[in-house]
């Protein structure tokens, strides 16, 4: 976002970052006009990612040429008018591929990584430009769809048509782009891009809050809004709670963590929403956070167990449970690689016992799967009464992939 005379001109970022957070266009909308500064901070993560977007790209524009097509590179750094001009004119020669082609049109722009010619017709010629987007997640996000969208909104400012699909290539897919018709989507960008334009223009910053989102994890501005939701002791602090709880009791004019800490008990309202038991059980969880910020040592209070709720819904414990964990790099090599094995049992004298099994190629990591399973069949074999415990979904996906791979 960039404000020239008094007008904030927006790009692809500004519309995906107003998908996820509305408070997010807010605070970069304060950040272009001058009244905030924007945040510092170290994101490694994002450095390696970037870094590795950006190889993904160069070694499609490399299959590209292998492929025997001319590129166009607009080497021109930013979003200027002079960029522009350069691709609207590659454009118009009809060059086969143009990569990091400039687009801007009124207080819109954007840059595409590759505007390939297809055989058509358009203002240009007997020729027309389709946008590609290399990306390195596994699954296209409606993040990327809405940035393709509006790459293809502005190919559309100088060819006269807008292109029919769009494409998205993504690792170890053997640079196959991904298709995705635009008329799809069109409709929802406009929606979307319109939302974003009233607000920049509305100024509604004070209007917005930082309501925890997913983006959260990856936004610059999440220290700035922990700490605002921190300080107004919001709601949101209270463990397990979730945004439509939190409506119903604000309704009820329970707006911190301390006012539900000290509502009456039993409930003196019926929900809107939910249940009466689900209320007066996150007033105990507030109770007990405002009661750790007050104490030296961490409070807590065990929940009584109760048959077929919670831990009481686990198998009954077997000599042979293992407990397993997986740690993979998703942009390791062609394909990921699950870098390291770990798992816990206990012996014959109920001692807890580690094993690892570290994969630094594909060969050790082959290798490392195998001796797992023939571990796992083995245990299952003395002890048919076993359960493997992880972590989420994430050790059964990786296992069923490394099962196809080898």
């Amino acid at each position: 976002m960039r404000n020239h005379d008094g007008v904030l001109h927006l790009s692809a970022t500004d519309l995906a970052g107003h998908l996820s957070c509305a408070h997010l266009t807010a605070l970069d909308a304060a950040v272009a006009r001058g009244t905030r500064e924007k945040p510092k901070y170290w994101d490694p993560l994002g450095d390696i990612l970037r870094a590795r977007g950006n190889q993904h790209e160069q070694a499609y524009l490399d299959h590209l040429q292998d492929a025997g097509y001319e590129i166009v590179q607009i080497g021109d750094i930013g979003l200027n008018r002079k960029a522009a001009d350069e691709t609207a004119a590659a454009m118009r020669d009809g060059a086969a591929i143009i990569s990091q082609g400039v687009l801007l049109h009124e207080r819109w722009g954007g840059r595409a990584d590759i505007l390939r010619r297809v055989d058509t017709p358009s203002e240009l010629g007997p020729w027309s430009y389709e946008v590609i987007d290399t990306k390195l997640a596994r699954q296209t996000s409606g993040a990327s769809i809405l940035q393709l969208c509006l790459y293809a909104d502005l190919v559309a400012r100088v060819q006269g048509v807008v292109p029919e699909s769009v494409y998205v290539v993504v690792p170890w897919s053997d640079f196959e782009p991904q298709r995705y018709r635009t008329s799809d989507f069109f409709a929802y960008y406009r929606l979307v891009r319109q939302s974003l334009e009233t607000s920049v223009a509305n100024g509604n910053g004070a209007q917005t809050y930082p309501d925890p989102k997913l983006h959260c994890d990856i936004c610059r501005w999440r220290h700035q809004c922990d700490a605002r939701r921190r300080s107004d002791d919001h709601l949101c602090l209270v463990a397990g709670s979730t945004k439509l709880q939190i409506k119903e009791l604000q309704r009820r004019g329970i707006e911190t963590v301390e006012a539900l800490a000290g509502m009456p008990l039993p409930l003196q309202w019926k929900p809107e929403r939910g249940a009466v038991q689900t209320y007066e059980r996150l007033r105990e969880q507030a109770r007990v956070q405002v009661a750790g910020r007050n104490s030296d040592e961490p409070v807590y209070e065990a929940l009584q167990p109760e048959p077929g709720f919670g831990l009481a819904r686990l198998p009954a414990p077997s000599a042979g449970d293992v407990f397993f964990d997986l740690e993979g790099d998703p942009f390791c090599g062609d394909g990921g690689l699950e870098y390291l094995f770990g798992w816990v049992t206990l012996n014959l004298q109920g001692e807890a016992h580690y094993t690892a099994r570290w994969a630094l190629s594909r060969e050790e990591e082959k290798s490392a799967f195998e001796a797992f399973v023939d571990y796992i069949n083995a245990r299952w074999q003395q002890h048919p009464d076993m359960h493997v415990y992880h972590f989420g979904g994430y050790e059964p996906g990786a296992l069923k992939r490394l099962m196809g791979r080898y």
